[in-house]
């Protein structure tokens, strides 16, 4: 299942599981404790085991700051002990010095 069409479905939308989250957390970030009329409310996958056939406890209600801020912190985690594989940035062979903006106009 492609996850970006699935969430911009109305499966998804109107799907039972986050309906059901939505409802359980009171229509409030379970996180910061703001409410649908003061921020915009996210329902954050807590597993993707099930994408598409979610249960409500795979689901948690989050403000769009929250999730935001969760999201980093898992993707941190998991990839804190990675290597990169590569580089995707090119080598630039450059004559010219590059400028400092620390430097107070002068070249470095």
């Amino acid at each position: 299942m492609n996850y970006a069409s699935y969430i911009n479905s109305s499966a998804w939308r109107t799907g039972f599981a986050r309906q059901g989250e939505l409802r359980l957390s009171g229509f409030r970030c379970r996180t910061c404790n703001l409410g649908r009329d003061e921020i915009e409310l996210q329902v954050h996958h807590r597993t993707y085991q099930r994408l598409g056939h979610e249960l409500v406890g795979d689901l948690t209600t989050l403000c769009s700051e929250c999730h935001r801020a969760i999201t980093a912190v898992i993707r941190r985690r998991r990839y804190s002990g990675r290597e990169p594989l590569f580089a995707d940035v090119a080598f630039a062979n450059c004559a010219v010095p590059l400028f400092d903006p620390t430097s107070r106009g002068h070249w470095s």
